[in-house]
């Protein structure tokens, strides 16, 4: 259902987004942008182009919104109040009638909106996976494929049947119902708890231990039950020589990649968990000092010798000596103040950790440079078409193909991630983009010509929007997803509001050249986008053949 529900948010709210294209083209006939004197304006040519970069730039560039707002009060509240941004954005267009007022409803406020869906409804179903993360997360994101397929020809129709304004109206009335409903089935399943609610559910599962420090299943279980927060969310039952060893498996993960929930699954010969666990698991490393004061500082261990000799009796003993543990710890941790614990526990989590790591300016710069092409693909390929001789109808028809693609590619994405790897798949996939644009090089480009390149490159540079997310939980854990992928996207958006304008000026100053100027400029990009995954696979790892 999450999976579902995320696919619809995704297809609705940046599906539109990828479908711009099909106004941008409409508003540059009506704003002819020439002045009284029928002069161009300035170097930028057209000012319509930063109705779309405002929209970019704040549904990628202003991402961290979206994913701390979804950490925050959950995705699902994210998800809807994005709805309502996108909805109130388009209905004001309909009104406005200047390219300032466009910027301000199309631009600003719908941005906001895809801003509040975009990063909460990706991110969503990856906490519920780990197994087939790839394939969920794939699924997921091939909504902002099918959303472009629909949408392309969907707002043409509109266009043509209901003029400007109409269509407008009719795209608020989708979002605003569509967003609304989708919105009450996404929900995360690592959602931010209090912090004393960790420390008593870590210390209770602590006690799944007998006295003799040997696993007792029955004991185990009771705690299970009468634990804060739910098994899945914070478990142990292991003594306190693990500590150790857990220790040495997390750091061994961290650096070839590997993902702590697969450690924390195994078992030992006698079937007994292998590893102590909590919710979110970077809490237990930051408490795990404060938890062995609570634990260990004041309460000294039970002797050895139980009073009672029948067993029966004997395993009584040992769980009203616990429930008794479990009061007097209970009342310790009462005195922590829950601003400073919580300070020291979430730590971990806040930007500024992955601003120090060169594993997560890597993904985000070669994300960054391979999305902006992307946007500069969908913004100018309406216009492309028609400059070598579409109409307008075969020209939305190869907007939404080369959307259709991208979500076959999220597909193929989800398999290829499981299979080799997020950050193999990245390099991979976005190679393929950079040879795929030297298809717009060919001397005649006709509309076959150009439904190949949009099936291709965008079935490639697709997959690039799952990828990152998974890259982003593998590299950097589950609790960090709608952060991660926030910030990495924000490289997206600022790198979008440099190379679109930056665009548009080549195309005006060398309009002589037609549309070459841009496409050397997106194949530079392109490059420079592999280059910089290429990196981020080497650090991770020089070996040739190494799942990453």
């Amino acid at each position: 259902m999450v999976v579902f529900c995320s696919f619809l948010a995704l297809s609705l709210g940046p599906g539109l987004l990828n479908a711009y294209g099909v106004y941008e083209e409409e508003y540059d006939r009506l704003f002819d942008n020439k002045d009284e004197q029928h002069q161009w304006r300035g170097p930028l040519g057209s000012p319509v182009i930063f109705i779309g970069i405002i929209q970019i730039f704040l549904a990628n560039g202003m991402g961290f919104i979206g994913g701390k707002c979804a950490q925050r009060f959950g995705p699902g509240p994210a998800v809807f109040i994005g709805g309502l941004l996108m909805s109130a954005g388009l209905f004001a267009a309909s009104y406005s009638r200047e390219v300032w007022q466009l910027c301000l409803s199309q631009g600003l406020v719908f941005g906001l909106g895809v801003c509040l869906t975009w990063i909460p409804a990706a991110s969503a179903p990856s906490s519920w996976f780990s197994k087939n993360r790839g394939v969920a997360t794939g699924v997921t994101h091939m909504g902002l494929g099918i959303g472009g397929l629909i949408f392309a020809p969907l707002t043409r129709f509109l266009l043509e049947k209901a003029g400007t304004a109409g269509s407008l109206r009719w795209l608020a009335l989708i979002m605003l119902v569509g967003v609304s409903i989708v919105s009450m089935g996404i929900h995360s399943k690592h959602h931010e708890q209090q912090v004393n609610e960790v420390f008593v559910s870590s210390i209770r599962w602590s006690n799944c231990l007998d006295e003799e420090q040997e696993y007792d299943a029955q004991i185990c279980e009771a705690s299970r039950r009468n634990s804060i927060i739910a098994c899945d969310k914070a478990s142990s039952c292991l003594s306190l020589e693990n500590e150790e060893g857990l220790c040495r498996d997390r750091q061994r993960a961290d650096s070839n990649g590997q993902e702590i929930s697969e450690l924390t699954e195994q078992t030992d010969s006698n079937d007994k968990p292998k590893h102590v666990r909590f919710a979110p698991e970077l809490v237990r490393q930051e408490t795990l000092e404060k938890l062995e004061g609570v634990l260990h500082g004041n309460q000294q261990r039970s002797s050895r010798n139980h009073p009672c000799e029948n067993p029966i009796d004997r395993r009584r003993w040992r769980q009203q000596q616990q429930q008794q543990h479990i009061y007097k710890v209970e009342d310790q941790i009462s005195l922590i103040k829950p601003p400073a614990a919580a300070s020291n526990v979430m730590a971990s989590t806040k930007p500024k950790i992955l601003f120090k790591s060169w594993r997560f300016w890597l993904l985000s710069l070669g994300i960054g440079m391979g999305q902006a092409s992307w946007y500069i693909i969908l913004l100018f390929m309406t216009s492309i078409s028609v400059s070598v001789g579409l109409d307008v109808h075969n020209a939305a028809i190869v907007l939404g193909a080369i959307n259709g693609a991208s979500a076959v590619g999220q597909f193929m994405a989800g398999y290829a991630a499981d299979l080799i790897g997020p950050v193999n798949a990245l390099v991979s996939f976005t190679f393929v983009a950079t040879l795929s644009n030297l298809i717009l090089f060919l001397p005649h480009l006709s509309f076959h010509v150009l439904l190949a390149y949009a099936c291709v490159c965008g079935a490639s540079i697709g997959a690039a929007d799952p990828l990152t997310v998974i890259a982003g939980v593998m590299q950097f854990g589950r609790e960090r997803a709608a952060m991660t992928t926030g910030l990495a996207y924000g490289s997206v958006g600022m790198l979008v509001t440099v190379m679109a304008p930056s665009a548009r000026v080549m195309q005006h100053e060398l309009s002589h050249l037609g549309f070459k100027p841009i496409y050397i400029f997106v194949l530079t990009l392109f490059t420079t986008s592999t280059l910089l995954l290429v990196l981020l696979r080497l650090r991770i790892s020089r070996k040739l053949v190494f799942r990453a």
